[in-house]
């Protein structure tokens, strides 16, 4: 039989007490475990990182789309991470997913340890896209790359891609972002018929060569005429900052075309000739634009010649007689955002649409605003108006904003659509517009290009005409809320607002 002294026996009785506790806390908190061997992915633009599990609890910190956290501990639906300064907090659950930690690592050199994605190629989807230095929207930008670009894929991390740049260096952009595609094997030029082989590649019968391609200039229009030798297909878009033209010749090789091509006319600088695809044949002419030049494009009826027009829109009197709503977000009891600087969106979208209208109707045209001045309207209200009119476009002002307040920059929207066929015609119709429209803020305000964008925002959604929603800059960001409270910055949102309506407008007679 054992015996415990006064002291042996008090030990005996708080060790026992604290093993009790702790697995009553085991019990009581089955929830509170670590997540060994996990990393939390984050999922939306911008997730807040706080000092405990729950949103009573202070912001520590701020982490953006695909940034991913080592997983130290989770507590219900949150989940305690290291964060990059190393120090740590938690993080809502529902705005990440789980990846093991085993994944490719952050990296910028072809040498790391992360899985090779080799034999695949990224083709940039994204107008402007952004090339950082890590695998997340933290890690600084080293370069851009742009829509048509296509990429080797040297690495894949989350959802970002490690690619080769042109200009020989790697870095990574968002997956979302590209389109990630096999690799095509070496492309050879064949210097006899064009024929080729390979998995599912054309045969010389079904195949076409480029056999010449000539410029000519008549009055302010420059003529570039492409014939190949067996009837093919094309596609044709846009590109911004700095202005292209880029028409992929479907089914074309590029035959003995030469790769440059001087122009230097008042619409294009220079024609690129590049082999871009081989299995199917894909010859990429790229013109480089001046600022504002338009295009017209033809195929002739055997459909072996195609012939594109590029002049400078005159603008002179294409506004006559045209009806623009133009719609003020926000108003009366509904202030919209309200930067840190106490500017409240709701008065720079009604001063910006003033500017609008005045300049419209000088040029000729007829404006209903949607609202007049700081008044609460009704979303259906505004469309409502628009349709009544009969407008020709519906153009509706707004400042973004955002939580993480470094984010700036322009964007443009048209309505993302319900699926049926009778919505095609006038989205395709919005797209064209918004795209002029988001060109032209972007170059007139110099400001982070985040491009045209699908939503179901109501006032898209009801209108019976072309509309569009622009997000001219973040209220939220303190340097481009400073610059909103300027005259400058408003005239030159109006002016390319109204130049970019009138480019769309033109785009239609010249077709």
């Amino acid at each position: 039989m054992m015996h415990f002294n006064k002291n042996q026996l008090s030990f005996a009785v708080t060790a026992s007490l604290i093993l009790v506790l702790f697995l009553g806390i085991l019990v009581a908190y089955p929830h509170v475990s670590a997540a060994a061997e996990e990393n939390a992915v984050v999922k939306v633009d911008v997730a807040n990182i706080r000092s405990g599990p729950g949103t009573s609890f202070d912001i520590l910190a701020q982490v953006g789309l695909a940034g991913r956290l080592p997983i130290l501990e989770k507590s219900g639906d949150w989940y305690k991470v290291r964060i990059s300064s190393g120090s740590t907090g938690w993080i809502a659950g529902w705005l990440v997913s789980m990846e093991a930690s085993g994944a490719p690592a952050a990296s910028s050199s072809p040498s790391s340890g992360g899985a090779q994605a080799s034999g695949k190629a990224a083709v940039v989807t994204g107008s402007v896209v952004n090339v950082r230095s890590g695998p997340g929207t933290e890690n600084g930008i080293i370069g851009q790359v742009f829509q048509g670009d296509k990429l080797a894929v040297l690495e894949q991390s989350g959802g970002w891609c490690r690619v080769q740049l042109p200009s020989g260096g790697s870095g990574w952009v968002a997956g979302w972002l590209v389109s990630v595609q096999e690799a095509q094997p070496p492309i050879q030029q064949d210097t006899d018929n064009g024929s080729q082989e390979g998995n599912g590649g054309s045969t010389a019968s079904q195949s076409s060569k480029a056999l010449s391609l000539k410029v000519s200039q008549s009055g302010g229009t420059t003529s570039t005429v492409v014939n190949a030798s067996a009837p093919f297909e094309y596609d044709s878009f846009f590109l911004n900052n700095p202005d292209r033209l880029v028409v992929d010749l479907k089914g074309v090789a590029a035959g003995s075309l030469p790769q440059n091509t001087r122009v230097n006319s008042d619409s294009v600088q220079q024609v690129r000739v590049g082999y871009y695809q081989k299995n199917p044949d894909i010859t990429r002419l790229v013109f480089d634009l001046s600022g504002g030049a338009m295009y017209v494009a033809s195929l002739s009826g055997d459909r072996k010649t195609l012939t594109v027009k590029t002049y400078i829109p005159d603008l002179k009197g294409i506004y006559r007689g045209r009806m623009i709503a133009v719609d003020a977000g926000h108003g009366g009891s509904d202030p919209g955002a309200i930067g840190s600087g106490g500017t409240r969106e709701k008065e720079v979208n009604m001063d910006i649409a003033k500017r609008v209208a005045r300049l419209l109707e000088a040029q000729g045209a007829k404006v209903v605003l949607t609202r007049s001045g700081d008044q609460d309207v009704d979303l259906y209200e505004r469309t409502g108006k628009a349709n009544k009119a009969r407008a020709d476009v519906f153009v509706s002002i707004h400042m973004n904003a955002s939580m993480n307040k470094t984010l700036g920059g322009t964007s443009t929207y048209i309505y993302s659509g319900s699926g049926s066929s009778s919505d095609n015609a006038r989205i395709q119709e919005s797209d064209r517009l918004a795209r002029n429209v988001q060109a032209e803020l972007t170059k007139a305000l110099g400001l982070r290009d985040a491009g045209v964008r699908e939503a179901d925002f109501a006032v898209l959604r009801t209108s019976n005409m072309p509309a569009i929603l622009a997000e001219v800059a973040f209220i939220s960001n303190a340097a481009e809320e400073k610059l909103m409270r300027t005259d400058d910055f408003r005239n030159k949102v109006a002016e390319a607002i109204v130049r970019g309506i009138g480019i769309y407008f033109a785009e239609k007679r010249a077709a």
